[in-house]
């Protein structure tokens, strides 16, 4: 059996947050070509002593670990002064995005996680990528009975040893003024030696591109800069399973969103970011519980159900992962719609308002009244942050099961 037969399809489907992509063209074998800002195999990490450094040497170092020495410009970023919740609208951001604008995976041996560099005065320059969430696929225990035995245990021993991290760059200009780069790195890691990227066939960086920075949300009149940047608005298409005729599931693309948001507190030394994704094809808006990006040990904070829905040689070789149910470490869990009127409500300009502001007032809210419930829950169950807190959000019952069912 070639291995390549039976990894391509989880690694595939591990992409995003509800994260699984259908690999069309598993026969195809191309190659992928090295992007210049992605890392190679040199471990060096950067120094964060400012004493004594070289930036022609630290560029050398931040290019063989993933973090281009070029500063974001504002031609770098999509504006987008709308979410786009429509199917239609994702579509088109998606599609408009490109190669160019797609998450790309570090190499094998580049570390996981870098201290970030000191801010020299007076200079431009990067501070590096940080753990933002991580993702995790697992075989649903009704969805793998058709398996031979011993696939099975291959597929299952495989997805427990490796997940993906997804991984936002930061940078400063000269007013040391923190920069969220709309460039998306993802560190493939095996969980027993989470410490350097893991090496991934060519369909994996692939797929990994699937996941793409639709844009940057910004609603003001006002000349943007890099430093107004404090959503980003990824997009990323996989496989859903839908009830079809006479109930059998059918499978179909769909697009969720994940929200990079960096928090008012963020700082050169703590560039902190919430993590917001949606689920059940957008239907439902989720905090993700948050994660040390400064530790290797990172919990998956989405995890997918998946089925397989074709095979080949009686079962031996399994083929197109598709989505059956997703579950999130969330804070909070509330429909998507009442996200949308809350930016209706909340009109403000810049960058502290409109769809910004309102993911501002979600996570102060979540910390202020959930973090000592959440922290009881099991690895893949949600919670209501807002089940019985007063204000304008008053949120249903959350259900993250088959996506199918809304």
């Amino acid at each position: 059996m070639k291995p390549n037969k039976i990894l391509i399809p989880f690694t595939v489907a591990m992409l995003a947050l509800t994260v699984a992509n259908v690999v069309n063209h598993l026969d195809a074998d191309r190659a992928s070509s090295p992007d210049p800002n992605v890392g190679g195999s040199t471990n060096t990490v950067p120094s964060q002593s400012s004493a004594g450094r070289s930036l022609l040497n630290e560029s050398k170092s931040l290019i063989v670990t993933g973090v281009s020495s070029r500063i974001p410009i504002a031609e770098d970023y999509k504006l987008i002064s709308a979410v786009p919740w429509d199917l239609k609208e994702i579509s088109r951001l998606f599609r408009d995005a490109g190669a160019e604008r797609s998450c790309e995976l570090l190499d094998v041996g580049a570390d996981v996680v870098q201290p970030l560099l000191d801010a020299i005065p007076n200079i431009a320059g990067p501070l590096g990528r940080r753990c933002a969430f991580s993702i995790r696929l697992q075989v649903g225990k009704e969805l793998g009975e058709g398996l031979p035995s011993v696939t099975r245990g291959i597929i299952e021993d495989y997805l427990k040893s490796h997940q993906l991290t997804i991984q936002p760059t930061f940078y400063y200009n000269e007013q040391a003024k923190l920069i969220l780069s709309p460039v998306i790195r993802a560190a493939f890691v095996r969980i027993d030696v989470p410490e350097q990227a893991s090496p991934a066939e060519s369909m994996i960086a692939t797929s990994i591109r699937e996941l793409r920075t639709l844009g940057t949300y910004w609603n003001d009149t006002a000349t943007f800069t890099p430093t107004d940047c404090r959503t980003l608005v990824l997009g990323f298409r996989y496989t859903l399973d839908v009830e079809g005729v006479a109930a059998k599931p059918n499978a179909q693309r769909e697009f969720e969103l994940v929200f990079l948001h960096l928090l008012p507190e963020a700082t050169l030394q703590n560039p902190k970011l919430a993590v917001f994704a949606t689920s059940d094809a957008r239907t439902q808006f989720h905090l993700l519980e948050e994660s040390n990006p400064d530790t290797v040990e990172q919990l998956a904070a989405i995890t997918a159900d998946v089925r397989f829905a074709d095979s080949k040689m009686m079962g031996m070789y399994p083929e197109t992962p598709v989505v059956t149910k997703v579950r999130h470490r969330a804070l909070l869990s509330i429909p998507a719609e009442l996200v949308q009127s809350q930016i209706e409500g909340l009109a403000g300009k810049g960058p502290t308002g409109g769809f910004s502001g309102v993911l501002d007032e979600l996570y102060a809210r979540a910390m202020g009244t959930a973090i000592s419930s959440a922290a009881s829950l099991s690895e893949t169950e949600p919670v209501n942050a807002l089940e019985a807190t007063p204000g304008p959000i008053e949120p249903t019952p959350n259900e993250t099961g088959d996506p199918g069912r809304r």
